[in-house]
């Protein structure tokens, strides 16, 4: 049987494949009575029935108003042992019914751990859909710290921007979330979401040790390969 360099080299590329993974959580029926949820003034909570949900309600959806909330953290309920970097999380949710928010759409707000203590806040700018594609804005809480207001850019831009002495994409993930309220709406206008589901995504980036490793003994492999073939062409 014949072997191709091309084919080896396939081959490899596949091996080195083999060290990324993505990891997903996806939070549903009774798990979602596990999930942390804030009522920042309004309702936060679970709700069984059919479906069960995790349902914000705020009575004034304004800017001065309450933005109840539900987080995602890394735990029992959803099997991730972490959230990773910024850079590597996507998520979205199942909205099963809302009212409301004069046509705004429930919002993803990610708070990031800071270094040296403190956190950021991601803000989606609506829907279903966190990922590289969705328009952010960010705030600095509890000690984080920044001369600089990102509004509108895409997360994926927002990934490879300087924070520090790192990026915003290299920041860890404390918890994900989603949001209700705080649209820049007339007053006393209510809102709520019923969420049935929640998807969160961890794509994890190779182990530089192993992929280094393997991938440099195929290629060795791959060269004596060819060579050995050079070596029978030329005694034919």
């Amino acid at each position: 049987m014949k072997i191709t360099n091309g084919a080896l080299l396939m081959s490899l590329i596949a091996v080195g494949s083999l060290s990324w993974s993505a990891s997903a959580a996806t939070i549903s029926g009774t798990d979602l009575s596990g999930l942390t949820y804030r009522p920042n003034g309004g309702v936060a909570q679970y709700v069984a029935g059919t479906p069960d949900v995790a349902q914000l309600s705020t009575s004034d959806s304004g800017v001065t108003g309450p933005a109840p909330v539900v987080y995602v953290r890394a735990g029992v309920f959803t099997g991730l042992s972490s959230l990773g970097t910024l850079s590597t999380l996507s998520a979205s949710y199942d909205l099963y019914s809302s009212s409301g928010g004069a046509g705004n759409q429930p919002y993803w707000l990610t708070y990031l751990n800071a270094p040296g203590g403190g956190y950021v806040g991601v803000i989606s700018m609506g829907g279903p859909t966190l990922d590289g594609s969705s328009q952010i804005h960010v705030i600095y809480i509890s000690g984080a710290t920044s001369s600089s207001d990102y509004w509108g850019d895409t997360l994926s831009q927002l990934d490879g921007t300087i924070y520090g002495t790192t990026t915003f994409g290299q920041l860890g993930v404390y918890e994900t979330g989603v949001e209700i309220g705080d649209w820049n709406i007339d007053d006393s206008i209510g809102a709520t979401a019923n969420i049935d589901s929640i998807t969160v995504t961890v794509d994890s980036a190779p182990d530089g040790g192993s992929t280094v490793i393997l991938l440099s003994l195929g290629f060795a492999g791959l060269a004596l390969f060819g060579i050995r073939q050079n070596c029978l062409a030329m005694a034919k």
